[in-house]
């Protein structure tokens, strides 16, 4: 599945929100990139294909209060389905949670970077 920027960016501002805030958070986000605060999305999706291989699911930027981080659902060629957070300045994965497609295996496990 090849994803191409026109759809990432549909997708990301689309996770953004919807009504009248979706539009300040499209604009703070479109802002962020610009500006070089964070990563181009197509920079973090190469990045978790080429380390965990698979198709990406979802996308969603999110605006914490610590910054902008990019939640990624990825299915990895076993089948699992991987839920990744990166830093979306630095580009740094903070996050894995992983869940099996099927039963058997640690469904809902998490680990951090560091295992």
């Amino acid at each position: 599945m090849r994803t191409g920027p026109a759809l990432l960016l549909i997708a990301l501002l689309v996770a953004a929100g919807s009504g009248a805030r979706a539009g300040d958070d499209h604009e703070r986000a479109r802002a962020a990139l610009r500006e070089g605060r964070i990563q181009p999305l197509e920079r973090i999706i190469q990045n978790a294909k080429q380390r965990f291989g698979g198709d990406v699911l979802d996308v969603d930027l999110e605006d914490e209060e610590d910054g902008f981080r990019y939640e990624l659902k990825l299915i990895a060629p076993d089948g699992r389905i991987l839920k990744l957070d990166y830093d979306a300045a630095t580009g740094e994965l903070l996050r894995i949670k992983d869940r099996h497609r099927f039963h058997g295996g640690n469904p809902g496990g998490s680990r951090g970077e560091g295992r």
